[in-house]
């Protein structure tokens, strides 16, 4: 009896996860879209501190009910069929060998469940083609990369101050069909006259604006590193130790070393915890940055401690404490490269805030406009100081947006989404006026050189500088073979990049 009793637990319990697991691989593509599953692995590995609570609730909402439900009433009729059968064995009655038949049937059932669940999750978190990945490795770096510790930089007499402001999300498939996007109306309308009047690399070409993001470059923390490093941040699983306070890809020579090593002070602002995805990691042991996240924001008295919406505090906020900090940072003398993460853009649905308009009956639209404005907004703050004549400003989205329901027509439509990109007051001119193609890794050279610093290499890392005429990877590939070939395992890589091994 004792026995039974452990078997019917055990049923219920391979039940609940069988049905969970079913319940996961339909919620995943439709939370997250088509994400690899080095983006899960990367957030098992990194802090998730300071998380929206958004996901948690809709994991909760979407994949818990159904296996609970389900259970619960399974074990209740497994509870009345162990009562039954202990009934009938004191009655000295035989009919528990019928309960014990429904024990069996239910047990396989139950195996049944749990391994459809399990094939079912692995196909839908790409668990599969991570393993094919490992497998197959990929000779890209070997043919394409190009360490940038390696190569010899000369910067102007007067170095050159740099504003990069990431946004989140934020994609060329918002503007107008006239400048290359999905809509009759841009949404970002601001921001499109902003690349309409400034670099873009296109030359005229809208239906080439903007530029691709790689899957493993298609999370905020992996669109950093690659905007900033020129690779991917490609997580095999046990590399925990090679991603944490002491070592981040150690063996990258990113943007933030670079100008480091030559006399800038770095500041990255966000109004989410930087700790969040390995952030903190990154940038404090690449360029040793000012990192100004929420906490700082409450150590300033910018927001009181109890103060908490969206990821930390509204992009409303972050483009004023944006102003404070440059001021700061003009006044000391020292050239400078701050940063600056806007987050209302995020998925799902944005965060709308006093600011947003409803102009579009929808609230991810409204809050997409809202960031336009209030973007264009502190670029022109910014071109009124006296010290913009000196500054070179980077405009970039960090990936394509995860919010799948609002992006369902789009993407049934096939039509091509990218990423937004735009330099103004770069310090140079570009080589050639021919349309190019992009991906996350040529922004890296492309604004060291946006800087006047000149480099005895058209390409750092996978990246390689818009301003020459050398071909970017992209171009010469193609984007499906690049982002095939970064997704795949490289030797390469994890020797002399994710654990920092030295050549010699």
């Amino acid at each position: 009896m004792k026995k039974r009793r452990m078997i019917s637990v055990l049923i219920v319990i391979l039940v609940f996860i069988g049905l969970l697991l079913f319940q996961v691989a339909k919620w995943v593509p439709e939370a997250f879209g088509d994400i690899p599953f080095e983006q899960v692995l990367f957030h098992i590995m990194v802090p998730m501190d300071g998380a929206d609570s958004a996901v948690l609730d809709s994991f909760v909402s979407e994949c818990l009910p159904m296996p609970i439900i389900v259970s619960c009433i399974l074990l209740l009729l497994l509870m009345i069929s162990d009562w039954k059968t202990s009934v009938d064995i004191k009655n000295g009655e035989l009919q528990h060998k019928t309960n014990c038949i429904l024990i069996v049937i239910s047990s396989i059932c139950c195996l049944i469940v749990y391994v459809f669940g399990i094939t079912d999750c692995i196909y839908a978190v790409g668990i599969d083609e991570y393993w094919y990945n490992v497998m197959h490795p990929s000779n890209i770096y070997e043919k394409y990369y190009v360490d940038p510790s390696s190569v010899n930089y000369t910067f102007p007499e007067t170095k050159r101050n740099l504003v990069y402001i990431f946004m989140e999300s934020m994609e060329t498939t918002y503007e107008d069909t006239a400048h290359g996007g999905y809509f009759e109306e841009s949404l970002i309308p601001e921001l499109t006259e902003l690349s309409e009047n400034n670099l873009t690399f296109t030359n005229g070409d809208y239906s080439n604006n903007g530029f691709y993001a790689p899957a493993m470059s298609g999370w905020t923390a992996a669109a950093l590193v690659g905007q900033t490093s020129g690779v991917p941040l490609n997580t095999p699983a046990g590399a925990n130790s090679y991603l944490s306070d002491k070592s981040f890809l150690p063996g990258a020579y990113t943007l933030g070393d670079l100008l480091e090593d030559n006399g800038y002070q770095n500041e990255i602002l966000l109004g989410s915890d930087a700790k969040f995805g390995g952030r903190e990691y990154y940038f404090n042991l690449h360029g040793n940055y000012k990192i100004v996240d929420y906490d700082s924001a409450v150590e300033n008295g910018w927001i009181d401690k109890d103060y908490y919406v969206w990821w930390g505090y509204e992009d409303i906020k972050l483009f004023e404490f944006a102003k404070i900090e440059l001021t700061n940072l003009a006044a000391s003398g020292q050239p400078f490269n701050f940063n600056m993460l806007t987050a209302d853009t995020h998925f799902v649905g944005g965060y709308p805030c006093e600011e947003c308009e409803d102009l579009y009956g929808d609230q991810y639209s409204n809050v997409i406009r809202c960031s336009s404005k209030h973007v264009t907004e502190l670029v022109q703050w910014i071109q009124q100081q006296d010290w913009y004549a000196n500054t070179t400003i980077v405009l970039a989205g960090d990936h394509k947006s995860m919010d799948n329901d609002w992006f369902k027509n789009i993407e049934d439509s096939g039509y091509d989404r990218k990423v937004y990109y735009t330099i103004v007051n770069p310090a140079i001119s570009p080589e050639t006026q021919n349309s190019r193609t992009v991906s996350t890794y040529d922004l890296y050279p492309t604004t060291v050189a946006s800087l006047g610093i000149t480099f005895d290499s058209p390409q750092l890392g996978l990246g390689t500088n818009l301003f020459t005429d050398t071909p970017t990877v992209v171009e010469e590939i193609g984007y499906k073979k690049l982002n095939k070939q970064t997704m795949m395992h490289s030797n390469y890589y994890d020797k002399y990049i994710l654990y920092g091994k030295s050549k010699e």
